[in-house]
């Protein structure tokens, strides 16, 4: 109890002294120098805390010449200099820098009541302050992309007139739109090849690990109005139309499907970092959404719905742009019709897929949107 109250006490030392030094706007900041000539590398300077070597603040800003910002309330470090900004939650071993999550291994702490930052972070700002000479190009590139075929296994999904199942319709749209884009010299990588429930939080943990550029869930929707038809596509947003909703309901339904607790490696970013993280993505993803719209668009006999912005939580977890796409309504019987239909799912599929080659060419001849 006695050492519970110290920690308390520090870390409410450490809080004014923080304050004391922040802006109206609640921020406190580490003046530039012009130059250094210093080393790269802190070496001289770091400490181990357990079995990961730390740096102070002041020393990392003093050899890389940062400014600094810290944001009290929300706990959050800000470090920047031309050409570099680097994000950070206390807590947190994640880091946004220069909008590339990397994980650090250890976490930003409070030591002696000064901030300590792991010791990775020098090395990956090394890598983009000073550069190799010969500067390697083609760094903005779309390469790897993750398909969700939804549903699966005893999740049937939504099942339309003569038993058509949701499941079966985006499974072989999935699989054809992945042969179109290996064609094209993409890798793609399908969360189940084959008829298995899978998870989904599982689907999007796939994308993460894998370091995919682009998800895509593949989905068919159903209304109580039979007459309903076309395809929308949606990005992950919380602003939704009663439409929205009741759709994100019905496709988050396959959460009762789920065992045991959920995977929860994505909350330990700090939700302010994530909502920077997710920010980015979801303005590409909004992009892609109309770059495919576009192309399916220009499909005869199908009733284009709109791109929308809707709370699906297997778009959640994701850490790069990603959208769902439902590709018509099962429950009308002439869409159910041609959504089975193998030379109407391929003409999908490769509607779909120039819209995502045409989002790489925009993203890869802008660097990434930054010019």
């Amino acid at each position: 109890m006695q050492n519970l109250k110290i920690k308390n006490l520090n870390f409410l030392l450490i809080t004014f002294h923080l304050l004391l030094a922040t802006s109206f706007f609640g921020c406190a900041t580490y003046p530039r120098r012009k130059e250094t000539k210093e080393a790269v590398f802190l070496t001289e300077k770091t400490f181990r805390l357990g079995r990961t070597d730390y740096v102070y603040l002041r020393d990392l800003c003093r050899v890389y010449d940062l400014a600094w910002e810290w944001d009290v309330l929300g706990e959050r470090l800000t470090l920047y200099r031309e050409g570099l900004k680097v994000s950070l939650a206390l807590g947190s071993s994640f880091a946004l820098l220069n909008e590339q999550i990397i994980d650090l291994k250890d976490k930003l702490r409070i030591h002696n009541n000064e901030i300590a930052v792991p010791f990775s972070l020098s090395l990956e700002m090394a890598k983009i302050i000073f550069p190799p000479p010969r500067v390697i190009s083609g760094i903005y590139k779309i390469r790897r992309v993750v398909i969700d075929p939804g549903h699966g296994g005893r999740d049937p999904g939504a099942i339309g007139p003569g038993g058509i199942k949701e499941k079966d319709v985006v499974l072989e749209i999935a699989k054809r739109l992945k042969n179109f884009l290996e064609n094209m010299g993409i890798e793609v990588i399908l969360t189940r090849e084959r008829d298995r429930f899978v998870s989904l939080w599982r689907r999007t943990h796939l994308a993460n690990t894998k370091r995919a550029d682009l998800f895509i869930s593949i989905h068919a929707n159903s209304s109580r109005y039979r007459q309903a038809s076309g395809l929308e596509i949606y990005y992950l947003s919380d602003r939704m139309d009663e439409s929205s909703k009741a759709l994100a309901r019905l496709e988050n339904a396959v959460l009762e499907f789920e065992e045991g607790q959920f995977f929860t490696e994505n909350t330990a970013l700090a939700a302010t970092l994530w909502d920077i993280v997710q920010t980015q993505n979801r303005a590409q993803a909004l992009r892609l959404a109309k770059h495919i719209e576009d192309c399916v668009g220009m499909m005869e006999d199908l009733d284009k719905r709109g791109v929308k912005g809707a709370n699906f939580y297997v778009l959640r977890g994701a850490n790069m742009p990603a959208i769902l796409i439902e590709t018509g309504f099962i429950s009308n019987l002439m869409e159910s019709r041609r959504l089975a239909d193998p030379a109407y799912s391929q003409k999908l599929a490769e509607a779909i897929g120039r819209g995502i080659l045409a989002y790489k060419e925009e993203y890869e001849k802008t660097d990434g949107f930054t010019r």
